[in-house]
């Protein structure tokens, strides 16, 4: 069931944090249309760079987004999720086989031959870490607010995505994005306070860093749809039309541009009269 996110919905950071983008009600009969995608920010794009740095976690103190979310799950302030549809939680210790593997040497092997007990000198580890990040993959609803005639966007889930440690090591760096797989999956609303409290690396200019939580939600990444709520949607159309206006192509052609869809989406309201679910701009998990 869709329901319209109030003022003390748990999607709003506490009032003392102050860099948080404050989330709008939206009243049920201003949502003239609504469009759940999922969407994958590839980070070998130069635009999506700013959530794949830092890497190195000893020369500076800030941290990448993967490092942020891998810290907040292992202290027990995040949630870690199966799937995008959030409905089965996992602990630290259920995501350990997806970013660690545990390998015996063959030293080890040869002291278990001979029937000895083997210690921790024969065992190694390969761990993903923000290294091998390659990808996140983000769910969002986009709708269309009629009152303010204007397109909006709002995040719902991420997840980053790495190949299978598992396999790593007996593919070439080229081959290993094959099996790409999503670590965990984070319930958004749930993590933006501490994504609002964490500046990103900007490699610009260093003095004035942008938070995650607001890189996120003003959409300052590249991305490409690759899922949506319906398989007959048109995913290259929704595409190029779903993208925040660009006002550097003027004013003018940017209302034009607002007021032809609000007339197709009002068409595509006529035809569907009484037919479309209220909508939800952030819904509860199950």
């Amino acid at each position: 069931m869709f329901q319209v996110p109030k003022a003390s919905d748990k999607a709003l950071a506490p009032d003392d944090n102050e860099s948080i983008i404050r989330y709008e009600n939206v009243a049920d009969r201003s949502i003239l249309w609504s469009k759940i995608v999922w969407e994958t920010i590839d980070l070998s794009e130069e635009e999506n760079k700013i959530l794949y740095f830092p890497v190195d976690t000893l020369r500076t103190e800030k941290r990448s987004l993967y490092y942020t979310l891998l810290k907040a799950l292992k202290s027990g302030r995040l949630t870690a999720y199966t799937d995008s549809y959030f409905e089965e939680t996992r602990d630290f210790e259920d995501i350990l086989p997806a970013i660690q593997k545990r390998d015996t040497t063959a030293a080890g092997f040869e002291l278990l031959n001979q029937g000895r007990e083997l210690t921790d000198a024969y065992i190694v580890y390969k761990e993903n870490t923000a290294y091998d990040i390659k990808q996140y993959r983000v769910k969002g609803v986009w709708y269309f607010d009629k009152r303010r005639s204007e397109l909006r966007y709002r995040i719902l889930g991420i997840a980053p995505v790495a190949p299978d440690v598992n396999f790593i090591d007996q593919q070439t760096e080229n081959e290993a994005d094959g099996y790409l797989v999503e670590l965990f999956w984070i319930w958004y609303p749930q993590v933006r306070p501490l994504l609002a409290a964490t500046p990103s690396f900007n490699s610009v200019n260093t003095n004035f860093p942008v938070s995650f939580d607001r890189i996120l939600n003003t959409r300052t990444f590249e991305a490409q749809i690759y899922k949506t709520d319906n398989e007959l949607d048109d995913i290259a159309a929704l595409q190029r039309d779903l993208q925040f206006p660009n006002f550097s192509s003027g004013t003018a052609a940017e209302e034009e541009r607002l007021a032809q869809k609000k007339r197709l989406f009002d068409l595509f309201k006529s035809k569907n009269k009484g037919e479309q679910e209220s909508v939800d701009l952030n819904p509860k998990q199950q």
